[in-house]
């Protein structure tokens, strides 16, 4: 869903994404002397108002354009204008944090002006206002969910502390999440927080619908539950598990890769306290096929002799606390019959070790599955691990897709240097001129940057970043040697072109995993999921970037230092003018 406005030479876009919403501004060429940014004010359909902050301020020189009132805060963008042509607002990351609210938002976006060092008032004349749905994200049959994976930021700071405390011990395989996991001091006053407003805070939509999913199964007896399972330590999703193993209505194919198999790692745990609780101890398998069982599904079952599929839950998203509060991550949900039929029968033709050892001779792994119906429209799933000429045949037809994009190039990889001709591909369009190229990884390697008066892309690490943060900013969580900040695996192409697409699931796009890992890939030509893919993307990039290092050391230089003085108002004509991605990618946005 896109919605577009334009007043006065001002245009805006908002495009919806899962419970948040990207918004793209311009201005005409004529409108950008003395142009300092855009004040974006917020509106909701039950009356909560406020503006969207800025960590960036203006410095002491600069007049304001009224009396900062006592419930004013001077990071507001009303008075800290936003310097950038689009903003991904998501609710309740500043605002109404306990209290989040999905609703109809109206965005009035303002461009803002500085004469003789003193900030103009808003002008409402040049007021664009848009109004567009904010809620989880659901087209037809297909829901999807993603995690906040903000663990590294201000935000989390804020609110939480800068102390990682997701678990209360290393040992424990669950716990009380009500308990008090620490305290922060707002507006003076100390307040204890919980582990789960923690884990609500980071997991966002991925965690609803993970824990909504099951509850649907516990909630109606009709129901049973397969899982195929990586790995498995989050604590309700393991206490909702072992309720359902106590009646009998779970089975669980659960990897056995060497560092699940190990004494006092979480799944060995699981496995032992699984075989103690439930009614019948051999629902559960342990298992890797040729490599690892690498996929993260929940299938929802009749709970009868028919066992009919009804609803499926995927992506790659683990079942852990890792998995849900620190990586970035997606699930994907079909509420359809007949492509949850076919997850169904993928689990069936894996539940055994023996069934595991042939699974890549089965018609299963040498079969795309298409699905183009009322509720999943223009779907393609694949389930490895699969032939080398399938393989061969896939990774041709993705990489080919890439290379012969005509408008955009959006990714998150975990990592980007196995042997893979979709990575290939990948890193050939970052080196593009020729189109918007726009990625981040986990590997510290091989970064591209703006470029001035260049259209190559960018591709950045969420790993490469600094903690330790100059002023006004907080000091923030690193997570090394704790798992990926990137988990995701997903390409979107031509997301602004004719044909978009996105490539998802728990896949890491690598060929000789392909072979070898239990997984499933997902391809999608809906243009709304698309659109929500592309949305994540640019989020993650967006707070990732300006943590990089080699920006952040720089933090009173190049952009940074534009936005503290307001004579500087060149920054606009540069990025405006110049012949580089970033005038690429404004224009991309707002046509």
């Amino acid at each position: 869903m896109e919605k577009f406005m334009t007043k006065n030479g001002v245009s805006v876009r908002a495009y919806k994404g899962d419970a948040m919403t990207l918004l793209a501004f311009d201005l005409n060429s004529s409108m950008k002397k003395n142009f300092v940014g855009f004040t974006i004010k917020v509106l909701t359909d039950n009356n909560r108002k406020f503006y969207i902050y800025n960590k960036m301020k203006f410095n002491s020189s600069v007049t304001l354009h009224r009396q900062l009132a006592e419930w004013d805060n001077v990071l507001s963008s009303e008075f800290s204008p936003i310097q950038k042509f689009r903003w991904v607002h998501v609710p309740s990351t500043v605002h109404y944090i306990e209290n989040p609210y999905f609703g109809e938002y109206t965005y009035q976006v303002t461009p803002r002006y500085v004469k003789n060092n003193t900030l103009l008032a808003l002008d409402p004349n040049l007021t664009v206002e848009v109004t567009i749905n904010v809620d989880s994200f659901k087209s037809g049959k297909v829901e999807l969910g993603f995690t906040r994976a903000f663990i590294s930021s201000q935000a989390f700071g804020y609110h939480f502390g800068n102390k990682l405390n997701l678990r209360p011990n290393k040992t424990d395989l669950t716990f009380n999440i009500s308990k008090a996991a620490g305290s922060r001091t707002l507006n003076g006053v100390e307040k204890e927080f919980t582990y789960e407003e923690i884990h609500q805070y980071l997991g966002w939509q991925a965690r609803d619908r993970v824990t909504d999913f099951l509850n649907e199964v516990i909630n109606n007896n009709a129901l049973k539950l397969d899982v195929f399972a990586y790995d498995l330590n989050e604590p309700v999703i393991v206490d909702k598990i072992m309720q359902l193993a106590e009646q009998g209505r779970v089975r669980i194919i659960l990897d056995d890769y060497p560092n699940h198999k190990k004494a006092g790692s979480f799944e060995m745990k699981f496995d032992k306290a699984f075989r103690e609780k439930a009614l019948n101890t051999n629902q559960i398998e342990r298992g890797c096929f040729g490599s690892q069982a690498h996929s993260k599904i929940f299938i929802q079952r009749e709970n009868n002799a028919n066992a009919k599929a009804l609803k499926t839950l995927t992506g790659s998203t683990n079942f852990t606390t890792n998995g849900l509060y620190i990586n970035a991550n997606h699930v994907v949900i079909f509420n359809d019959e007949d492509v949850s039929k076919v997850y169904a029968d993928v689990f069936d033709a894996s539940f055994g070790k023996a069934q595991m050892d042939v699974f890549n001779a089965s018609t299963y792994a040498n079969t795309s599955f298409s699905f183009d119906k009322d509720g999943v429209t223009s779907t393609i799933i694949t389930f490895a691990p699969h032939p080398k000429s399938f393989v061969e045949n896939l990774f041709e037809s993705i990489s080919s897709k890439i290379l012969n994009a005509k408008s955009d190039v959006l990714f998150a990889v975990m990592i980007d240097d196995s042997n893979s001709k979709i990575l290939d591909a990948l890193k050939t369009q970052v080196e593009s001129e020729k189109i918007y190229t726009f990625g981040i990884t986990d590997k510290k390697d091989n970064l591209k940057l703006y470029k001035p008066n260049r259209k190559t892309g960018v591709k950045i690490s969420a790993l490469d970043i600094n903690t330790k943060l100059k002023k006004p900013f907080k000091d923030i969580i690193g997570v090394p040697g704790l798992g990926h900040v990137i988990h995701h695996k997903f390409v979107v192409v031509d997301f602004k072109g004719a044909d978009p697409v996105v490539y998802c699931g728990s896949s890491n796009l690598a060929f000789n995993p392909e072979q070898k890992n239990g997984d499933n890939l997902i391809e999608f030509r809906d243009k709304d999921i698309v659109t929500v893919f592309a949305i994540e993307a640019i989020r993650l990039i967006d707070h990732y970037h300006w943590l990089n290092k080699g920006i952040i050391e720089n933090i009173n230089t190049d952009e940074m230092t534009l936005y503290t003085a307001a004579e500087k108002t060149k920054w606009y004509t540069k990025y405006y003018n110049a012949k580089d991605l970033r005038c690429k990618e404004r224009e991309m946005l707002i046509k």
